[in-house]
């Protein structure tokens, strides 16, 4: 598959995904990896933050948070949680997704789809949390 492919499936895993995001531990394995809900294929990938970087260069920043991961030996591993900020990021991703198919001769993602995969993110990124 090749580099454009590969983050073609990162950015529809994200807006599929919606505010829950995705982390490395979830998507790292071909036989794991995110598998699509509304239509066929899954992604996985074991550099998530190069797909993270290509996005920002693309102008879409993408909101994180750490999410520490506990394995079954109880060993604590340290990833971070990346999503689309909000309404307004989740439409940026689905213009550049949607540009990307038409370079491959496919369709745009259906419009229905499409709002209700935009619709599912807030309208504005959430004020941080007064500590």
């Amino acid at each position: 598959m090749n580099d454009q492919q590969s983050i073609a499936n990162f950015v529809y895993a994200l807006l599929e995904a919606g505010a829950k995001g995705l982390r490395q531990i979830e998507i790292a394995s071909p036989f794991q990896g995110y598998k699509f809900q509304h239509m066929p294929g899954m992604f996985w990938t074991s550099c998530l933050n190069t797909y993270v970087s290509n996005l920002n260069k693309h102008g879409i920043t993408l909101a994180r948070c750490p999410d520490p991961y506990i394995n079954e030996s109880g060993k604590k591993s340290n990833y971070k949680r990346y999503w689309l900020r909000d309404r307004q990021s989740a439409k940026a991703a689905l213009i550049l997704l949607n540009h990307w198919r038409h370079r491959k001769h496919l369709e745009p993602i259906a419009p229905d789809l499409a709002q209700m995969l935009v619709d599912q993110f807030p309208e504005a990124e959430p004020a941080p949390k007064a500590g």
